[in-house]
């Protein structure tokens, strides 16, 4: 029960954020400060994502050659500064990631 308490906690919320900023009936207009913050939060995000997953992916700390995520995670950010496009970029990723692992 706890765990579905929590699930509609979290769903209630998203929802209440996203329509307080999605909805024409509250005057709310967002700061240029508040909109220069919030374009840092998806790439926050994504980091909060990725590097667990990069570095921790047997559950230890593994920083080496031999960590296959960690060298695809280094050749996504090396294509990315290529500037392919997203599809191409993903799949020579995977591509690489395939043939490494």
């Amino acid at each position: 029960m706890n765990t579905w308490l929590m699930i509609f906690g979290m769903a209630a919320i998203t929802f209440s954020v996203r329509y307080f900023f999605l909805a024409k009936s509250i005057p709310f207009r967002v700061t240029p400060v508040m909109q220069r913050f919030l374009k840092f939060s998806a790439p926050a995000v994504l980091t909060a994502l990725a590097v667990p997953i990069l570095v921790f992916p047997e559950g230890e700390l593994d920083v080496s050659f031999d960590n296959a995520f960690l060298l695809s995670g280094v050749f996504v950010c090396v294509l990315s500064l290529m500037r392919l496009g997203t599809l191409p970029t993903v799949v020579i990723s995977m591509g690489f990631f395939l043939l490494i692992r």
